[in-house]
């Protein structure tokens, strides 16, 4: 198993087994750091039915497939939708809904919750919404106006009508969602994480975001960043502006440009991280070992005794 894998694994491993501080969690990396293979896998070890998988795809809200009424005679809790987006062929690709192992239109539960979608959305939004039947097919209404839903709107209708579900028919568990700022704007990136929290109090929260705004709002939170065949947890509540996750950004976002001295910094800083957060690991062991190879400085090599002699 190559470094990389090992750190996959790991991360997964922590976030199972709550070794972490908090109960919710946001991972942050590059495009290439494997934040969607943490989420697959995540899914994979984890226990069976417990965890709900959001995917980046699944942001689409098509008002033509709402129906008046749900098509069967209950609502209950399907393995199979998750299961289908975990398939190699649709995870990240296709936007997917398998009820009971049949393809549908995840539009035809609007008609089941409807009320407390309304709700969210004067909550979230501050807007009255509605979709109605008009000459043509279904319209949907923004404070009384007939409007074309913006893709920040579906992607908004689509996190609640899928939580709403999974809300109603488990009660309780772990919600996964990628890409967790998809589509939406600055304000709204910045509200949307904080706002499922409080409203669905049951669950917690493993998301991915590539969002300053939703990173700077978010307390009492684990923040977990990924970078090349390593990670490091901090804590989201110790950014609270900006500027200062911009900061985490440009250090994860642009290693090609960093000198030899700032990367080990940089090791040295996750290497502590994970001892202080008590998920060292034995890939942390190897790494460091081969850290202290090289020439540091002094103020280096102290940071090294602190990582070797702190006990949890």
């Amino acid at each position: 198993m190559s470094l990389y894998q090992n750190m996959i694994s790991n991360v997964c491993q922590a976030l199972i087994d709550n070794k972490l501080e908090y109960a919710d969690t946001i991972i942050v990396g590059d495009n290439s750091s494997g934040k969607s293979e943490v989420l697959k896998q995540l899914v994979r070890m984890g226990n069976a039915g417990d965890y709900y998988y959001i995917d980046a795809v699944n942001r689409y809200f098509n008002i033509q497939q709402v129906t008046d009424r749900w098509i069967y005679a209950d609502i209950h809790y399907s393995p199979g939708i998750v299961d289908q987006r975990m398939d190699d062929e649709t995870f990240n690709h296709i936007d997917t809904f398998y009820y009971d192992k049949i393809p549908m239109s995840i539009e035809t539960l609007y008609s089941v919750y409807s009320e407390r979608i309304q709700s969210l959305m004067k909550d979230f939004l501050d807007v009255e919404f509605d979709i109605r039947l008009g000459q043509t097919g279904r319209e949907a209404y923004v404070d009384d106006k007939n409007v074309d839903l913006s893709s920040g709107y579906q992607a908004i209708l689509r996190l609640f009508i899928e939580i709403l579900y999974v809300s109603a028919t488990k009660g309780s568990g772990t919600i996964i969602i990628d890409e967790a700022d998809e589509f939406l704007s600055a304000k709204n990136s910045g509200r949307i994480f904080d706002f499922l929290r409080k409203r669905f109090a049951k669950f917690n929260f493993i998301i991915t975001t590539h969002s300053a705004d939703l990173i700077a709002n978010a307390e009492q939170c684990n923040l977990v960043l990924l970078e090349g065949d390593g990670f490091e947890v901090l804590d989201a509540g110790d950014f609270a502006s900006v500027s200062q996750v911009y900061n985490i950004f440009n250090s994860l976002f642009d290693v090609s440009e960093k000198d030899t001295k700032t990367k080990i910094d940089d090791a040295l800083r996750r290497f502590l991280n994970n001892k202080m957060s008590g998920i060292w690991t034995d890939e942390d062991d190897v790494q460091l070992k081969a850290l202290k190879e090289k020439t540091l400085t002094k103020a280096q090599r102290l940071v090294v005794r602190q990582i070797e002699e702190w006990e949890a």
